[in-house]
């Protein structure tokens, strides 16, 4: 993009392009102008002058608003420009020069602001200071030329001071930015170590059925077949919802009711409210898997699952629990709950908490969640 023309594009562009707490920034930039300088000038008022203090705010209206416009479509662009390509002596030069330029265009605005008729008496050119018992006061007077030079260096600081700021921003958006990139792609990982995990167990379950029924384990391919499809676009996000995470699970479950038929026992009870919540992806079908491989598939007598999720004040929770009798002959990793831990403290830190109760007949898993009120889909 070192094309000129290219860059006054990009220039461009960036001016109609903003983000909610940045626009946020400059209405709050816009009234802190307009108190200070009220504020400023408020002492040099007497109180019987109640006109003049509307005509000066008037004026200041008029500043400030040039000065929020001059900000956003001088200074904003190049400084977000070079902030991404990186500062250079020839990037800090043209951005003095906007800076400069800026200053000069609020400037002469501040001075020819009282050639209106209207703004006639806000003239500071000639400055009289009256003491507060005394007849006779000091009389200031200042040159056009002084007066655009002072008034070019006050705004050279304030446009600098509001450039500092806003790259100060930059910076906290760019780290936050990197960190939930960074967080992203250890889900992402989390998430594809499952895959293979959950396909060996799968296709172990198909395996039995061999033996036992060829017909059955024909449907459970159909079935399988259809779970990946879903599987393979769901496990290319990070995060998914409950509604798609039980949806997965209801094919996966129909794949295991076909193997155990009447050995498992279902139960579910999951609040429509509750549907939206965000969820690692995967997390649910994990339990599952795991409730059925340690709980259900090694006993002859049927065994239950119920899985429940209810609202709780500020938090939400997801409970799994099954019954446990016989010992499974498949030893447990434990990869499978270690990957929810990990998944759950990359989401929501501290926040989120994993509680297990385990006894002689049942193993239940609870995991406690913050609710979310605009889940982010």
């Amino acid at each position: 993009m070192n094309n000129p023309s290219s860059i006054w594009q990009h220039h461009w562009q960036l001016c109609w392009q903003s983000s909610k707490p940045y626009r946020l920034g400059q209405a709050l930039s816009f009234v802190l102008f307009l108190l200070f300088y009220m504020l400023y000038t408020l002492p040099f008022f007497q109180v019987e002058q109640p006109e003049l203090v509307l005509i000066f705010f008037i004026r200041f209206l008029l500043e400030a608003s040039v000065f929020v416009i001059l900000s956003h479509f001088l200074l904003r662009p190049p400084l977000k420009i070079h902030y991404q390509r990186g500062f250079s002596l020839s990037a800090l030069l043209q951005l003095s020069g906007w800076l400069c330029l800026a200053a000069l265009l609020l400037a002469t605005v501040s001075t020819f602001a009282s050639y209106l008729p209207a703004l006639s008496k806000t003239d500071m050119q000639q400055i009289t200071l009256v003491q507060k018992d005394s007849i006779e006061g000091l009389q200031m007077q200042f040159t056009l030329t002084t007066l655009m030079i002072m008034m070019w260096l006050m705004y050279l600081s304030l446009f600098l001071f509001w450039s500092l700021i806003y790259l100060g921003w930059q910076m906290l958006q760019s780290r936050k930015a990197l960190q939930q990139e960074m967080q992203q792609a250890r889900l992402q990982q989390l998430t594809n170590q499952l895959s293979p995990h959950f396909l060996f167990n799968t296709l172990n379950s198909i395996r039995a059925l061999i033996f036992e029924d060829q017909h059955k384990a024909a449907d459970t391919l159909t079935q399988l077949s259809e779970l990946f499809r879903v599987h393979l676009q769901a496990h290319l996000r990070p995060t998914s919802s409950l509604q798609e995470e039980w949806q997965l699970c209801q094919t996966y479950l129909h794949i295991e009711q076909i193997r155990l038929e009447q050995r498992l026992q279902l139960s579910v009870q999951i609040d429509d409210s509750l549907l939206q919540q965000p969820l690692p992806t995967l997390m649910l079908l994990t339990m599952l898997e795991n409730a059925i491989k340690h709980g259900i598939s090694p006993n002859p007598e049927p065994g239950f699952i119920e899985l429940t999720a209810r609202r709780q004040k500020s938090h939400w929770q997801l409970s799994l629990r099954n019954s446990v009798g016989a010992q499974s002959n498949q030893s447990s990793t434990g990869t499978g709950l270690n990957n929810c831990r990990k998944r759950l403290q990359l989401m929501h830190g501290d926040k989120a908490r994993i509680e297990l109760e385990q006894s002689s007949t049942f193993f239940h898993l609870t995991l406690e969640l913050p609710y979310a009120t605009h889940p982010d889909r």
